[in-house]
């Protein structure tokens, strides 16, 4: 084959042509400069950021918003490993994020040069796909490397590591003899869901929907279908369906001994109900996900089956025989009672029945999700809201700039509910000039992280303020400043009504900083369900 220059780069920028991420999120970089010029040519979005964690949270957030894969690439060294939190998030949620590392030549590994580390199984264990590209093999090798993993993204997150020698800097190109042919990225059709005999057998069915991506479309229809055949269903705003069709397990009383749960099916994500896995343990369970691993969140997993959720959902729906409806009404919401004073609970209900409609709600984790759960069982949120939460791993790290990565693709305006810690902890994701304008932010401060409070091993240590709820004294304002971004803060229930109405209705983006009393809020949420 004819000379060339940097082919491996060249051949990337041909197989992303083809993948058409939603976007690419570059960070600044010496060793990744032949990734930098090769995909300077290619259509779609990019941004550069400058901190890798954020920027691989930024491009996860894209591609939950939409379906599509999105990339995330940088230098060799320690700034691929800022990406395994994001990675680890996809792996968990099956998001297509597709991280690209530039790398040294194997040889130069280990010698003392400067960012170069062990890179070919940085990310073990939490991908479903890796090409360890090779810059001595065949071109044609590579594409066949290249491509196979490249189609892993259906399952979820994928590695590419790609290894330059210097000269690093000029126009990567591949021989003027190679071809290449185009590529199609596309899923297989699904195959037949078989319906167990063992749950054709049992009189009390319980359907648990986990996390649902609205990018993969309504589940409404189906569960409707379900709901009638006689089952019972448990979601959480995650699942994103209405309150009506669906219990709060956590919430949920059951008032005779025969409505007792005799199998259990679960599909979609993770959810959120700690107490019901512990009530439900021991029930025969069929989990539907698309591959392994498949929990086993009640300690019977009779069987699983591998199918995507959409797919599962409108199977199940149509073989699933019916069932006596009666047994479930014995399930019932407990009442909660609204909070009354001024505490994180007041400020979530508020929220719950007064956002506009329309909006795309990211959740922090911590306690601000999990007051979504609340409010949502409970009556709120019924407009048109679609709820997301990075629930594969559940940490901290990266719940703002997954939230920006959403906004920049999505048609709806956007707003992060937030504790002050999990927005502190990802600071870097406004390090960038690519902050939407329909971008909102409301970070409920209260003085640490309240949920510890909530739990009695931590809050009965005498380290639980300084150990556990980490407690401090900064405010959200000078990094509204630093990133030019509106700011307002609310300390009582007049000021916010009229803040959150601000914040709703501005054009910018914003930050709204809502300073609650810890112990007045954990006081609140121990009486949720008494007058």
């Amino acid at each position: 084959m004819a000379s060339s220059f940097q082919p491996l780069a060249a051949l990337l920028a041909k197989a992303l042509k083809d993948l058409d991420p939603a976007v690419r999120v570059a960070s600044p970089g010496s060793r990744n400069a032949p990734l930098i010029e090769a995909f300077s040519s290619l259509p779609g979005k990019e941004v550069v950021v400058l901190d890798e964690r954020a920027a691989a949270h930024l491009a996860l957030g894209a591609a939950i918003q939409t379906g599509r894969p999105a990339i995330a690439y940088c230098t060799s060294g320690t700034a691929g490993l800022n990406y395994a939190p994001a990675v680890a998030e996809a792996f968990y949620q099956r998001i297509p994020l597709l991280v690209i590392t530039a790398d040294r030549p194997a040889h130069l590994i280990d010698q003392g040069h400067g960012q170069s580390i062990r890179q070919s199984n940085m990310f073990a264990g939490h991908l479903r796909g890796q090409a360890l590209l090779d810059a001595s093999a065949s071109l044609d090798s590579q594409v066949a490397l290249l491509q196979s993993a490249l189609q892993a993204l259906l399952e979820g997150p994928v590695h590419i590591n790609v290894p330059f020698e210097e000269p690093l800097y000029g126009s990567p190109a591949l021989p003027h003899d190679f071809s290449w042919t185009p590529w199609k990225f596309e899923a297989s059709p699904p195959m037949e869901l078989l319906f167990p005999e063992w749950i054709k057998e049992a009189h009390r069915p319980l359907l648990v929907v986990g996390q649902w991506n609205p990018a993969w479309g309504s589940a409404v229809r189906s569960l409707e279908q379900l709901k009638a055949k006689g089952w019972l269903i448990a979601a959480e705003h995650l699942a994103n369906v209405p309150a009506q069709l669906a219990i709060h397990l956590e919430d949920a009383w059951v008032h005779a001994p025969a409505a007792r749960v005799d199998a259990i099916v679960t599909l979609g994500g993770s959810w959120i109900a700690k107490e019901s896995k512990k009530r439900l343990a021991g029930t025969p369970h069929w989990h539907i996900g698309p591959s392994a691993p498949h929990p086993d969140v009640f300690g019977h997993l009779v069987e699983a089956a591998e199918m995507a959720p959409r797919d599962a959902l409108k199977a199940l729906a149509t073989i699933s025989p019916a069932y006596e409806p009666a047994w479930a009404n014995f399930w019932v919401q407990q009442r909660s009672y609204p909070a009354t004073v001024w505490s994180d609970r007041w400020v979530h209900e508020y929220m719950a029945e007064h956002a506009p409609s329309g909006w795309d709600i990211h959740w922090a984790n911590s306690t601000a999700v999990r007051y979504g759960v609340h409010t949502w069982a409970h009556g709120g949120w019924k407009g048109n809201f679609r709820h997301y939460s990075n629930r594969g791993a559940s940490g901290i790290d990266g719940c703002t700039s997954t939230a920006i990565g959403s906004a920049w693709l999505s048609d709806r305006p956007t707003l992060l509910i937030t504790g002050e810690l999990a927005f502190f902890y990802d600071i870097n994701a406004w390090m960038h000039a690519d902050i939407p304008s329909h971008f909102k932010v409301v970070v409920i401060h209260n003085g640490g992280g309240n949920i510890f409070r909530w739990i009695e091993g931590p809050k009965a240590s005498e380290r639980c303020d300084t150990h556990y709820t980490w407690s401090h004294h900064r405010t959200s304002e000078a990094l509204a400043a630093h990133a030019g971004v509106a700011y307002r803060a609310s300390t009582d229930s007049t000021s916010f009504v009229s803040d959150f109405a601000w914040l709703m209705a501005s054009s910018d983006a914003g930050i709204l900083e809502v300073f609650t009393d810890p112990e007045a809020s954990e006081q609140a949420w121990n009486k949720r369900f008494h007058p």
